[in-house]
């Protein structure tokens, strides 16, 4: 996807199988570990990148620290998600509904 100055991602593949079928494909979530962000004043970026939709989805969620940063990065996967996925998908990890990212991270 991009070019990034991190060289680590943790990396969490899902599965996801459209209503009335049975056929699964893989949707690859990647968050960067947060590096400094290079606007003047600025803290900490982590990326966020969703492979298995028909667009793959790339962007920076920030923080003050990198803790902050990288726990943004997560705790937003989810909602993305839910807005990426079509109608009627069911997004699984491990054979589960909870997808694993924090709080909620469930998607109906």
């Amino acid at each position: 996807m991009s070019a990034h100055a991190t060289t680590t991602a943790l990396t969490r593949t899902l599965q996801m199988t459209l209503a009335g079928s049975s056929d699964a494909h893989d949707v690859v979530v990647r968050v960067w570990l947060p590096e400094r962000d290079p606007a003047p004043g600025g803290d900490f970026r982590a990326l966020v990148e969703i492979e298995g939709f028909d667009e793959p989805y790339s962007r920076y969620f920030f923080g003050v620290d990198e803790l902050q940063a990288f726990l943004a990065g997560c705790w937003i996967v989810p909602q993305i998600l839910a807005m990426l996925a079509p109608a009627g998908a069911r997004l699984t990890w491990l054979g589960e509904d909870d997808l694993g990212f924090g709080t909620s991270s469930a998607i109906p």
